[in-house]
């Protein structure tokens, strides 16, 4: 009788561990979206492409195209995928909870260009020109870059310029008052503006063809 009551504890310890296991396996389930980023002509990956929802940039693929978001609340999502040389696609994703979405993405080449004009501004600097002068906040981007703002973040021979990455490829560099300007294959970019001293600002962008798009970075001192 002894051996018969330690015989069932056993087996329903080891059944309560299962259990558990299983539970705790499911509870650490993400919820993940991933796939591969083609080139449509010739099928090859696609290096650097940018997963984008809104003004966030979700992943950047892998060198093979693969991506990965993680962290998405159930739902519908209208998701930009975007690289140079190429023509922007939109995908809808279905995120189920704790399930794994597959979504491969093909883009088709694209040469078609636009520019970008901005500029560097000292985040201390703008916020006192703000006071001083309260009209400037109503200034557009192309006011700012035309006029003097009175904040910009200016370079000489022994400081370094300002630099201007879409993703993590260097583009484009300021010149020694601040300001930057360059073509881009039209799309969809996070933009990611660099200064000595200052921690890292970035901005999701969309250039239409033959389009002038302006950017500023006010960035904050480290």
């Amino acid at each position: 009788m002894t051996r018969n009551l330690k015989t069932r504890s056993y087996l329903l310890l080891f059944v309560m561990v299962l259990i558990f296991s299983s539970c705790e396996k499911e509870s650490h389930t993400e919820t993940v979206v991933k796939g591969t980023v083609r080139n449509q002509v010739d099928g090859k990956a696609i290096f650097p492409a940018f997963l984008i929802h809104g003004d966030e940039l979700l992943a950047t693929a892998h060198e093979d195209g693969t991506y990965e978001i993680t962290g998405l609340d159930p739902g519908i999502y209208s998701l930009v995928c975007s690289a140079i040389n190429y023509g922007d696609k939109t995908v809808q994703v279905e995120v189920a909870d704790r399930k794994t979405q597959f979504n491969d993405v093909h883009l088709s080449p694209d040469k078609q260009t636009g520019r970008v004009y901005g500029e560097f501004h000292d985040k201390v600097l703008y916020q006192d020109q703000l006071i001083s002068d309260p009209a400037k906040v109503d200034w557009s981007d192309k006011e700012l870059f035309d006029g003097v703002s009175g904040a910009t973040i200016q370079t000489s021979f022994d400081m370094p310029s300002s630099e201007i990455y879409v993703g993590d490829s260097l583009f484009a560099y300021s010149d020694g008052y601040g300001q930057f300007w360059f073509d881009i294959q039209c799309g969809t970019y996070p933009i990611t503006g660099s200064s000595s001293g200052y921690s890292d600002t970035s901005h999701i962008i969309s250039i239409e063809p033959n389009s002038e798009v302006y950017v500023h970075y006010i960035l904050s001192r480290q």
